[in-house]
C-alpha cells in the first residue's frame, strides 16, 4: 500500500510533482489567456486602421473622379486630350489607379490614360456592365469586380459623365487590387498579422495562414462601392509565454521531486538499515550486548551496558535489570572472567578485534563453552557471545566416531580404504592395505605407482568420468606384493566436490579380488573347454568360428575349415571300453594339437569329432598340412593293454570366405565335405566344392521363386528410371527406361540380376513385365502435369511377353481408356527375344505402332546376324550394346563395332542409343560419332521414378561446349 513506508517513498514526491505541474500548469493557461486576450485586441485595432485606410483611399479616389466629371468641358476643341491630361494628372497626384478610361454612351472606350491596347481586355466586361447599369439616372458610381488571372483581381467603378446628359459618355476607373492594398495593408499589418480579404465568396488577398484555434478578428470594409470582409490574426510566433512557463515548471516540479524522493529513499533506506540490524540481532543465535566507555581522569576505567538482545538475556541468568544496573567490571566478577575486563580496555584503545574460548562451570551462565568476540563499536566495545556447547559436544562426539571408524577400517579383511587428489596423487590409505600387498600405509601411499603391474586401458575415461561427477564403474589394477606376487585389487571410486562443484578428493574402498577373478577364470575355462582333452568345445569353438568369419568379411581375408572324424574309434571303445576311448582322444588331441599355429583353432565337437581352423591359409596352402596330419595318423598306433590299434581320419574342408552366411553353414558344409571323404574311402580329406552345394542352390532358387510371388503378391516390387540423354541437341522432353526393384522382408532393394534371371526360368517374368507396365501407367495417370515435360517412358518386355496375346490386349485395352498419349510410350525388347520370336514380336510391334507407341531394339549387337534382321524390324531406336560401349575408347574392334550399328541404323532412319556410358571420354567419342543418345552413370544414374517430379524439366545435352 502506497500509505506504508515504501509506499510512502514513491508517493509522496509524487504527489508533489502532480501539485506542483498543477500549479504551474494554472499559471501557464492564465499568462496563455492574457496573451491571446492582447493579440485580439491588438488585431481588432489594426483591423479597424485598415477598414478606415481602405474607406479614405477608396473616398479621395471617387471625389477626384467626381471633379473631373464636374469640370468636363462642354465646347472643347479636343476633349480627349484635355481628358488624357487631366486623367495623367489625377493617376500622378493619387496613386493607386491602374487606369482611369472614357466611355461613349454605349460603353465603347474613348481612351484609356493607360494604353489603349491594355484596355482591350475590358471590353468584355463592359458589355456585361451595359447590363447592370440603371434605367434611371444614376447619381452614383456602379462598381464590378474583374479577375484578369488566377490571382490578379481589379476592381472597377462606373458613372455617367453627366447622369442627365448621357451624350457625354462615362468614366470608369479601374484598381489593381493587390498592387494598391498590398502597400496600404502591409505597411499597418506588416509580419506581425495573418490576414484574408474577401470580395463575397471571392479571396483577394491572402498574407500568411490563419490557425483555428487563434482568435479571428472580421472586419467589415467598403471600397469603391463594394463591401468586402477582412479577416485578421495576429502571428504570434513560435515563442509561447504560456508554454515556457509550463515546461520550465514541469522541469522543476520533476527536480525538487527527485530530490524529495532521493532523500526520503535515503532516510527510508538507514531506517530499514536500523530495523534489520535490529531484527538481525534480536534474531541472531549469539549474544550481542554493547556497552559505553565509563572514564575516570579522561581514562577508560569501565563500561556500562547500552544494548543488549534477547538471546543475552536467556543465555545469562541475571534479568534485564541486573545487567542495566551492573558494570562490565561487575558481570565480569560474577562470571569469574575477570581478564576479560583488560582485554575490553585493549580493543576499545587500540581498534583490533579479540575471539577467545571459555569453558563455564557457573550458575549464572546457561552454557558449558562460550565463543566470545570483542569487537571496538563507536566509543565503546560489542561482545558477541555464542554458546557452542553442543558444537563442542558433536566435535568430541566426531572425534569418538572416527576413532570408532579407524578401528573398524583398519580392522577390515580383505579391503583397504583409500583417498586421492584429482591428479593421482593418494592423500590417504588405510593401514590394513599392509595385509594385503605387504607395504606399510605410509610406503604404499608414496610409492604406490612402483608397485603398479598393470593398470586399466579405460584409465584416461576413467578420470572424465569422475571429472564430470560420474561414478565409474569398478576396475581391477595389477600390484606387485612385497614378496614379489602379483595380486588383483578391484577400486571403486566415489568423487568428491566441494560448494562450488569442482572435483576436490576421489574416495572408495579397494577390494583384493585374487581369489576371486582366479576362481572366475577356473570357471571360464571349464565352461569353454572340453574337460577330457582341455580343447576347445563345441560352445567355445562357434563363438570363435564367428569372430573369425566376421574378421574374414571386414578384411576380404581368407581361412580353412577342417573336419576331423576319426575312424575306428567305435572299435576301440567297445573293445576296450570307455576309459580306452577316452585315452585314444587325449592322445589324439595331443597329436592334432603338435601341428598347428598360435593364431589355429582346434576343438572337440562331438565324440571323435574335432574342429581344426587354420586362421590365415587358404585351402591350396592347408593341403600339404593335411596330408602330414593324415600320414602322421596312419603312423600313430594305440596300445590299450595288450591290444594295439590303428586309427584313421576322415576330414571334410571347406574355405572360409567373405560371401559364406554363417558358422553353422560354414560347418554343415565341413560336414558335407567329411561325409564325402568317408565316402570315397576313408582316410583322407575332401574339398568342399560347387558340386557339393548344387542341392543347397536348387534350394535358394526356390527360395528365391517364393519371395518373387510373395513380391507380386504383396505389391513388393519398386520403379526405379534412368534418364536417356540426347548426346548433339537440346531434349525435347525427358526420356528415361523404366527399371524395377525387389524389396525383402527388412527394406532392402534387391538387384534384378538375381531376381531376373530366375524369374525367366520359372515363367513368372510376364507377371513382373504386366507389373512394371501396369504401375508405370498408374504413375503417368497420378502425375497428368509431369506428360507435359515427357518425351518417351521406355518398357521392358521379356522374350516370353511377346508371345502373350492376352498381355498385348490388356497392353492395347489400357491405353486406349488411358489419358497418356501412346506416342511417349517405347517398349524395349531385346535383340535375343526378337530373332527367337521373330512372328510373335512383329506381330506385336505392328499392333502397338499402330497406336501410336514407339519400341526400341535392346542389347543389340551381341551377335552379327542382327543385321539382316534389322531391317525388316519395325523398330525406332537401336540400343548399341554395352559391351561394346564400355571400352570403346581403349578397343578399336569395339569402336569400329559401335561405329558399324550406328551407321547402319542410321541409313535405316533409326535412332541409336548407346547403353552403359561410363565416362566423359566415352561421351565425347560418342558425340563424335554422331550417336544420338546415351545413357549410363557417366550421364545419370538409376534414381527412383517419384524423383523425376522434382526435375520436371527437359535434359540438357550430354556434351556441350
Amino acid at each position: 500500500m502506497w500509505f506504508k513506508a515504501p509506499g510512502r517513498v514513491s508517493g509522496l514526491p509524487l504527489i508533489l510533482f502532480l501539485l506542483l505541474s498543477l500549479l504551474f500548469a494554472l499559471v501557464s493557461l492564465y499568462l496563455e489567456t492574457q496573451e491571446r486576450q492582447r493579440m485580439a485586441s491588438k488585431a481588432r485595432v489594426v483591423a479597424q486602421q485598415v477598414s478606415n485606410s481602405i474607406e479614405v483611399f477608396s473616398a479621395d479616389r471617387r471625389r477626384a473622379l467626381e471633379d473631373l466629371m464636374i469640370t468636363w468641358p462642354e465646347n472643347y476643341p479636343n476633349v480627349i486630350d484635355w481628358f488624357n491630361a487631366r486623367a495623367q494628372t489625377t493617376r500622378h497626384i493619387l496613386p493607386g489607379f491602374d487606369d482611369i478610361l472614357w466611355l461613349d454612351d454605349k460603353l465603347g472606350i474613348r481612351w484609356s490614360s493607360k494604353h489603349q491596347t491594355a484596355a482591350a481586355p475590358m471590353q468584355q466586361i463592359l458589355v456585361e456592365l451595359t447590363e447592370q447599369l440603371p434605367a434611371r439616372v444614376n447619381t452614383e458610381f456602379t462598381s464590378r469586380l474583374y479577375q484578369a488571372s488566377p490571382e490578379q483581381y481589379y476592381a472597377l467603378i462606373l458613372r455617367p459623365i453627366n447622369p442627365y446628359d448621357l451624350q457625354h459618355g462615362y468614366i470608369m476607373a479601374s484598381f489593381d487590387i493587390k498592387a494598391t492594398l498590398a502597400v496600404m495593408i502591409g505597411e499597418l499589418v506588416g509580419s506581425d498579422f495573418n490576414f484574408q480579404l474577401f470580395d463575397g465568396e471571392q479571396l483577394l488577398m491572402v498574407n500568411g495562414e490563419l490557425i483555428s484555434s487563434e482568435t479571428v478578428i472580421t472586419q467589415p470594409v467598403t471600397f469603391a462601392g463594394r463591401q468586402w470582409l477582412l479577416k485578421l490574426q495576429s502571428n504570434r510566433g513560435t515563442l509561447h509565454i504560456g508554454y515556457v512557463v509550463l515546461i520550465i515548471g514541469l522541469i522543476m516540479s520533476l527536480t525538487i521531486s527527485i530530490f524529495v524522493h532521493r532523500q526520503l529513499r535515503s532516510a527510508f533506506k538507514l531506517s530499514q538499515s536500523q530495523q534489520r540490524y535490529k531484527a538481525a540481532s534480536e534474531a541472531s543465535l549469539d549474544a550481542i550486548l554493547v556497552f559505553r566507555v565509563i572514564r575516570t581522569k579522561q581514562q577508560i576505567s569501565d563500561f556500562s551496558l547500552a544494548e543488549a538482545n534477547h538471546m543475552a538475556l536467556r543465555l545469562f541468568v541475571t534479568g534485564d535489570n541486573g545487567l542495566q544496573n551492573k558494570t562490565l567490571s561487575q558481570q565480569l566478577a560474577a562470571l569469574d572472567a575477570r581478564p576479560l575486563l583488560r582485554i575490553c580496555i585493549r580493543v576499545c584503545q587500540s581498534g583490533r578485534a579479540h575471539e577467545q574460548y571459555i569453558a563455564c562451570d557457573n550458575p549464572l551462565v546457561k552454557a558449558q563453552w562460550l565463543k566470545i568476540q570483542i569487537v571496538k563499536a563507536g566509543d565503546g566495545v560489542a561482545v558477541t557471545v555464542r554458546d557452542i556447547t553442543a558444537r563442542r559436544l558433536s566435535e568430541q562426539a566426531l572425534k569418538d566416531s572416527e576413532e570408532k571408524f579407524r578401528r573398524l577400517v583398519e580392522g577390515l579383511s580383505g579391503h583397504f580404504v583409500y583417498s586421492h587428489e584429482p591428479g593421482g596423487t593418494v592423500s590417504f590409505v588405510s593401514h590394513s592395505v599392509e595385509d594385503i600387498l605387504g607395504y606399510s600405509a605410509e610406503y604404499f601411499r608414496h610409492n604406490y605407482r612402483q608397485c603398479v603391474k598393470r593398470a586399466p586401458d579405460n584409465e584416461q575415461k576413467i578420470r572424465r568420468q569422475l571429472a564430470s561427477g560420474q561414478r565409474p564403474e569398478p576396475y581391477v589394477v595389477d600390484y606387485y606384493t612385497a614378496s614379489g606376487e602379483v595380486r588383483q585389487i578391484e577400486y571403486r571410486d566415489s568423487p568428491v566436490f566441494d560448494q562450488d562443484g569442482r572435483l576436490i578428493a576421489v574416495e572408495g574402498i579397494g577390494r583384493d579380488v585374487t581369489a576371486d577373478l582366479a576362481l572366475q577364470q577356473q570357471v571360464y575355462y571349464q565352461a569353454n573347454h572340453d574337460q577330457l582333452t582341455g580343447l576347445y568345445n563345441r560352445y567355445a569353438f562357434d563363438r570363435q568360428l564367428n569372430s573369425l568369419l566376421e574378421q574374414v568379411k571386414q578384411h576380404h581375408s581368407s581361412a580353412t575349415l577342417c573336419y576331423i572324424d576319426m575312424d575306428q574309434f567305435k572299435l576301440v571303445n567297445d573293445s576296450c571300453g570307455h576309459q580306452a576311448g577316452d585315452e585314444l582322444l587325449r592322445q589324439v588331441a595331443s597329436l592334432l594339437s603338435g601341428g598347428i599355429e598360435e593364431q589355429d583353432i582346434l576343438a572337440r565337437v562331438g565324440g571323435d569329432e574335432f574342429c581344426l581352423v587354420y586362421a590365415s591359409l587358404s585351402v591350396e596352402q592347408v593341403k600339404p598340412r593335411l596330408t602330414e596330419m593324415l600320414q602322421a595318423i596312419r603312423s600313430f598306433r594305440f596300445t590299450w593293454g595288450d591290444k594295439l590299434f590303428h586309427i584313421g581320419a576322415s576330414i571334410g574342408v571347406v574355405e572360409i570366405r567373405a560371401d559364406m552366411a554363417n558358422s553353422v553353414e560354414l560347418i554343415k558344409a565341413a560336414d558335407h565335405a567329411c561325409y564325402s571323404a568317408k565316402n570315397t574311402g576313408r582316410n583322407r580329406y575332401h574339398v568342399f566344392d560347387a558340386s557339393d552345394q548344387q542341392l543347397n542352390y536348387q534350394q535358394k532358387e526356390l527360395e528365391w521363386v517364393n519371395a518373387i510371388q510373395k513380391a507380386l503378391q504383396h505389391n513388393s516390387f519398386v520403379l526405379y528410371c534412368q534418364p536417356i540423354v540426347p548426346f548433339n541437341q537440346a531434349a525435347e522432353g525427358m526420356h528415361y527406361e523404366i527399371l524395377v526393384r525387389m524389396q525383402n522382408q527388412q527394406g532392402e532393394l534387391l538387384n534384378p540380376g538375381i531376381f531376373i534371371p530366375i524369374a525367366e526360368r520359372y515363367g513368372l517374368m510376364n507377371k513382373i513385365d504386366e507389373w512394371v507396365f501396369s504401375n508405370t501407367m498408374d504413375f503417368l495417370e497420378q502425375h497428368p502435369q509431369h506428360l507435359d515435360v515427357l518425351s518417351k517412358c521406355a518398357i521392358n518386355l521379356s522374350g516370353m511377353t511377346l508371345g502373350n496375346e492376352e498381355f498385348l490386349d490388356k497392353i492395347v485395352s489400357r491405353l486406349r481408356y488411358a489419358n497418356i498419349p501412346p506416342e511417349k510410350i517405347c517398349f524395349e525388347i531385346t535383340e535375343t527375344a526378337a530373332v527367337t520370336n521373330l512372328g510373335s514380336a512383329n506381330h506385336f510391334i505392328d499392333t502397338l505402332r499402330e497406336m501410336g507407341c514407339r519400341f526400341a531394339l535392346d542389347d543389340f549387337g551381341a551377335g552379327m546376324s542382327s543385321f539382316t534382321y534389322l531391317k525388316n524390324m519395325a523398330v525406332d531406336y537401336v540400343k548399341i550394346d554395352g559391351s561394346f560401349v564400355r571400352n570403346m575408347c581403349r578397343d578399336r574392334s569395339d569402336y569400329a563395332t559401335v561405329k558399324a550399328i550406328h551407321e547402319i541404323a542410321s541409313s535405316m532412319g533409326k535412332l541409336t542409343i548407346a547403353e552403359f556410358v561410363s565416362d566423359q571420354e566415352s561421351c565425347r567419342a560418342l558425340t563424335a560419332l554422331g550417336i544420338d543418345y546415351g545413357q549410363g552413370f557417366a550421364l545419370s544414374k538409376p534414381i527412383p521414378l517419384s524423383s523425376v517430379l522434382e526435375l520436371d524439366s527437359p535434359l540438357p545435352c550430354a556434351v556441350s561446349g
